[in-house]
């Protein structure tokens, strides 16, 4: 494909509005670009309205696979007026793309994409296999997050991949790392009552605020430290309590978001806040709860292992320039597929930059350009 190809292609995922599901719009669009290169695709249902999407190519002549990774749903577009640019319209100005999606992450995904079309049009066969795995549901709430991650994970498709990159925004870096984390809301249930008479109830603020405390107390003590990844990092994120002013608050509840690391692992956090619960409700006579609403495993791989070190060498050149190795504080589908497949190497390179989920978010299409050619590159070297 020639750049102006390969932009008409990204350009027409952008426009494919994919905010708050309707995935299948994207997997059936994908699967009339891989139909028409005669390339094996499967458009693989989740839901109503979710499909993931597979495709394959290499003929399997030496025993080595590798899997290219991206999803398909993208975060609200926001104020659409509080733009510059179409939000869908995939705008291209001074060399950037504009859109949602343009950075998290369909640019990523068009580029493995396009990876997988130009290795397949080589007059010699890929030796070895590429799987393309396409999710739902990356950017959904933590009630359905990851479903597509989940569903290709258990169907075994991960389980004979020996490296899969990601195409998540890696801003100019490889990502061999990426936290963990732990999505929780406790609730407070007390007794109304009127504001002139809260002896007659019971405020279910108060323990809630115990709680806060001791929680905060907690996790200042949680000293480690990953090398890639860093320390593990709590955020208050929300908190509800009472319904007008003049009376007790019968409820309240805080939600909380704590990206882990390894050295301290998501149970053992989950089982220190559960005994702060379980004191405060014997002390105040609190009725506190803890609910988990979503977890992420922290992932680590070998920055020095084959692949990884390949992928490392080819973007450097690529690129012209040097390329950090080191983690990523956000999580991605890697959390939910190392579990079909411990083994595998896990890298994290994309084209997308610190304008995910932003007003005006943009792609650099000479990244989106070079970032094809890596994939393309580093997995022709890894095969031999």
């Amino acid at each position: 494909m020639d750049k102006q190809e390969r932009e008409q292609f990204v350009a027409d995922l952008i426009r494919l509005n994919t905010v708050g599901g309707h995935e299948d719009r994207v997997a059936h669009f994908l699967k009339a670009a891989f139909d028409a290169r005669g390339i094996y695709n499967q458009v693989l249902p989740v839901e109503n309205g979710r499909s993931n999407f597979y495709a394959e190519i290499g003929t399997g002549e030496i025993d080595k696979v590798v899997a290219l990774e991206g999803h398909e749903d993208v975060v609200a577009l926001g104020n659409p007026a509080a733009w510059d640019h179409e939000p869908l319209g995939a705008e291209i100005k001074d060399g950037k793309m504009y859109g949602r999606g343009t950075t998290d992450m369909k640019g990523g995904l068009a580029a493995e994409c396009i990876a997988m079309f130009e290795l397949a049009d080589r007059a010699e066969p890929v030796r070895g296999k590429v799987k393309l795995l396409v999710t739902v549901a990356e950017e959904s709430s933590p009630q359905n997050h990851m479903q597509g991650a989940q569903a290709f994970t258990k169907a075994g498709y991960l389980a004979d991949v020996d490296a899969m990159i990601l195409a998540e925004p890696s801003f100019g870096q490889l990502n061999c790392a990426n936290k963990g984390s732990l999505t929780y809301a406790v609730t407070s249930k007390g007794k109304a009552a009127h504001s002139s008479m809260p002896q007659l109830g019971f405020n279910a603020i108060e323990p809630l605020m115990t709680f806060y405390q001791a929680q905060q107390a907690f996790f200042a003590t949680l000293g480690a430290e990953n090398p890639h990844l860093g320390k593990t990092v709590p955020v208050v994120t929300k908190i509800e309590g009472g319904q007008q002013l003049n009376s007790v608050p019968s409820t309240a509840a805080l939600y909380m978001k704590v990206r882990t690391i390894p050295e301290e692992p998501n149970l053992m956090i989950l089982d220190h806040l559960q005994e702060l619960i379980d004191r405060i409700n014997r002390q105040e006579g609190a009725q506190l709860a803890l609910e988990l609403l979503g977890q992420k495993v922290p992932v680590v791989t070998d920055p020095h292992g084959e692949f990884n070190q390949i992928l490392h060498q080819v973007a450097e050149e690529v690129f012209d320039q040097s390329i950090k190795v080191c983690g990523s504080a956000a999580g991605t589908d890697a959390s939910e597929m190392i579990k079909g497949n411990p083994d595998m190497t896990i890298a994290v390179f994309g084209p997308g930059n610190r304008t995910a989920h932003q007003v005006d978010e943009y792609m650099l299409l000479s990244t989106f350009h070079k970032d094809i050619e890596v994939y393309k590159q580093a997995i022709l070297t890894y095969f031999g």
